[in-house]
């Protein structure tokens, strides 16, 4: 059987780090969330091959080959391999918890702006329609999910049908999918392709500096070129990252004093990293005191500077 039921049952055992953001997101929960860039390789599929979880089995064939691709077309990136580049929140691993975790288990959030990506669990954006119930059977067999119960084979009486038949049976599940493909594919377009060509050369060329992307994970690094694309847009969009990146460096700060505090020797390397976080946003302040470069994204055209800036201010989800 390839059907699954789930009813999120608010337990918070899925809540155990930071979710992927969109940048709109980020910009909103700036207080909450540090961001960062998130790097990860995605392997291409073949026709022919063999994708199993447990008992639950897949062969490839040009349908799912052509929906994969369909997907990597608008939503990754390819320079030989095939990556994902999405910005995200970031925290201290050893807390295993999201920062929108109230005392309580629940999520602070939830009314207020909770990220798309958190609607869409546990579904996975970059996994085409067909193949879903395989991204299901494997969490349900991870350890964020265990004794949870949410996830459930076969129809069940108290949860409703997720998928079935290769299909995403559930209305509110088909929509919250749908607008996060379609947030990853406009941030593809505000500010992803520009990003990808200025890390092409020290990043996506290089393979020593590939191999620092883990093997099923992702290589995270600060989130400023990103900035810097959307702020080369307009003088609003410029003091709109300006905004954010005060906002960053004192939540950055304040969660380093918290991690000095815990005393915990697995904090040193995030720490660190939290740290070269601020350095680089103390840079790009300086930076974006000056005239930045025009880079192409979209368009220079004044509606299209005023799509970007109304996305940055949530208009757009």
């Amino acid at each position: 059987m390839n059907a699954f039921s789930f009813a999120c049952t608010a337990c918070g055992k899925c809540c155990n780090s930071p979710p992927a953001m969109a940048l709109p997101e980020l910009f909103r929960h700036r207080d909450r969330f540090i961001g960062c860039l998130a790097i990860g390789r995605v392997p291409r599929r073949r026709v022919g091959e063999r994708l199993r979880v447990g008992r639950h089995e897949a062969v490839l064939d040009e349908a799912d080959i052509a929906a994969f691709d369909s997907i990597a077309n608008t939503l990754l990136y390819r320079t030989g391999d095939t990556f994902s580049i999405m910005t995200q929140g970031y925290d201290y691993p050893s807390l295993a918890r999201c920062p929108a975790l109230a005392d309580d288990g629940r999520c602070a959030i939830h009314l207020n702006g909770k990220p798309v990506t958190c609607e869409v669990v546990p579904l996975d954006p970059f996994v085409p329609d067909a193949l879903q119930h395989l991204v299901l059977a494997g969490r349900n067999q991870s350890a964020s999910y265990i004794g949870a119960d949410c996830i459930q084979e076969g129809e069940r009486a108290d949860a409703p049908l997720l998928t079935a038949e290769g299909e995403i049976k559930d209305a509110n599940a088909r929509d919250a999918l749908a607008r996060r493909r379609s947030a990853l594919e406009r941030e593809r377009e505000v500010w992803g392709r520009a990003v990808f060509d200025s890390l092409r050369k020290d990043l996506f060329a290089s393979p020593a500096a590939l191999a620092r992307i883990p093997p099923g994970g992702f290589l995270t690094i600060s989130i400023v070129p990103v900035l810097l694309a959307v702020a080369s847009t307009s003088a609003r969009c410029r003091q709109l990252c300006l905004d954010y990146i005060d906002s960053q460096i004192a939540l950055i700060g304040r969660n380093i004093e918290q991690a000095l505090l815990r005393r915990r020797l697995e904090d040193r390397a995030v720490t660190q990293e939290l740290r070269g976080f601020a350095h680089a946003y103390q840079r790009a302040k300086a930076l974006l005191g000056t005239t930045l470069p025009a880079m192409e994204v979209e368009s220079s055209a004044p509606s299209s500077l005023s799509s970007i800036e109304a996305y940055l201010c949530g208009a757009h989800r």
